[in-house]
């Protein structure tokens, strides 16, 4: 179990979190925010690559310190992964695999189970250098699987993935449900959808909600709309072409003209609590 209380970073004169509160069991957890919301600086701190300004993060009821640190027992994916490019595939994730000094009978294995699980198997005498954008994103996936942590941070884990690379990575997340402790912070919302066993929704440094993912979408009940005609209140959320005729969807407590209360969806939730409709 993570607790996270009363946490709060200051950069100069910008506080990036603010008390924030946060407690992450065994699940999948998605992390949705507005850029500049925190979400980066909150695994930061959690991962003591940020020193908190106030606040605490326990780790099974222990403060999380030095002699009880949260990377010792954690998979981490930056948002910018980056290692030395004349290494090839195989000795970057050795190299890792050293600076956290994991304890692994058989790295050889776990180096290539991991390269398996992200499809890089082949690439394993590539040089880093060469390797495209998605691919490295996977070698960063790859090195947080090495050791399987019993938890695991993703920051942006499918950005430059193409679909079929974003599904492997779905299926890597699917066969660890139940098992880990998984927080993965994302802007796309159909990762969150297909993964995530809770949202915990932030927003200029503070946890707004922290909910089961089936009940986010109930924080727009009676809130949304699809009309034919432009609304002129709320929030315009969608715009579709159906036969021709064009239909918007819209988050409101007033009823637009023409408008026919519908069925909310995540999205929809997600945004009323942002929005604070």
């Amino acid at each position: 179990m993570i607790a996270v209380s009363g946490l709060s970073k200051r950069f100069q004169k910008k506080w990036a979190l603010s008390e924030l509160s946060v407690e992450l069991g065994k699940g999948v957890y998605g992390l949705l925010g507005p850029n500049g919301s925190g979400k980066t600086t909150l695994i930061r701190c959690m991962m003591g690559i940020y020193r908190p300004t106030a606040g605490h993060i326990l780790l099974d009821g222990q403060p999380v310190s030095r002699k009880n640190s949260m990377a010792d027992r954690a998979g981490y994916l930056p948002q910018q992964f980056g290692v030395y490019g004349d290494l090839r595939v195989y000795e970057a994730l050795e190299y890792i695999a050293a600076v956290r000094e994991l304890q692994v009978a058989g790295l050889d294995r776990e180096i290539t189970r991991c390269l398996e699980k992200v499809n890089l198997q082949r690439r394993i005498d590539t040089k880093v250098k060469t390797l495209s954008g998605g691919m490295l994103r996977r070698l960063g996936v790859a090195a947080a699987l090495l050791g399987d942590p019993e938890i695991l941070l993703f920051d942006e884990p499918t950005v430059g993935l193409d679909p079929e690379e974003r599904m492997r990575f779905k299926s890597i997340v699917e066969g660890m449900w139940g098992k880990k402790t998984i927080l993965l912070s994302t802007h796309i919302l159909a990762d969150v959808e297909a993964l995530c066993d809770f949202i915990v929704i932030v927003k200029e440094g503070r946890v707004l909600h922290n909910l089961p993912q089936k009940e986010v979408r109930h924080l727009a009940d009676g809130l949304v709309y699809e009309t034919a005609q432009f609304p002129e209140v709320g929030e315009l959320v969608e715009t579709q072409a159906l036969e021709g005729e064009k239909r918007y969807r819209v988050l409101s407590r007033q009823k637009p003209a023409g408008g026919v209360l519908v069925e909310p969806r995540t999205e929809d939730g997600y945004l009323c609590a942002i929005k604070g409709i």
